[in-house]
């Protein structure tokens, strides 16, 4: 499998821990090559974690995504009003997308970028993940003690996405 290269816009909770921690856990599958995150902490210590050359840590995502392409995706993963800009350039660039819900709250905003999805061949995906909610915490704990039995099936039926979990 080839390693696919990454850039995280926004390097909050959302970004930094529930998804780019799966490049720490997989390095041969995710890399993050660059961070665009205004908050110096955040930014700094999410550099240092996945070995970011500091010219690759900047603060604005407008300034990584005015750069040549230097990634296979784009994590946006920044405040929801930031979203369309950045998906919009960074589609434009050939970048595959996975970006945090809403893509705007503008419906004008929503349709022209459903528009220019149909221009690019590339992938863009929409997260709500609910899997660290307290009520998904604690059912996985449960679950792996043993507490409630031994999960076969998940089925989760919104919007005709079907989502399943093998038998472990």
């Amino acid at each position: 499998m080839k390693q696919v290269t990454a850039i995280l816009l926004g390097a909050g909770q959302r970004g930094a821990e529930a998804y780019a921690s799966y490049a720490l856990d997989y390095p041969n599958e995710l890399k993050f090559v660059a961070v665009a995150e205004p908050r110096a902490d955040r930014r700094e210590e999410f550099a240092k974690l996945h070995d970011i050359a500091p010219q690759n840590a900047v603060e604005s995502d407008m300034e990584l995504l005015n750069r040549p392409k230097m990634a296979d995706c784009v994590l946006i993963c920044t405040q929801d009003q930031m979203h369309y800009e950045a998906l919009k350039l960074a589609v434009e660039k050939g970048y595959h997308i996975l970006c945090e819900k809403p893509i705007s709250p503008v419906k004008s905003e929503l349709i022209e970028i459903g528009e220019i999805a149909k221009n690019y061949d590339k992938v863009i995906s929409i997260c709500h993940v609910l899997r660290y909610s307290p009520f998904f915490r604690e059912l996985k704990r449960l679950l792996d003690e043993g507490a409630i039995g031994h999960l076969r099936t998940l089925f989760l039926p919104h919007g005709g996405i079907y989502h399943g979990i093998s038998e472990r």
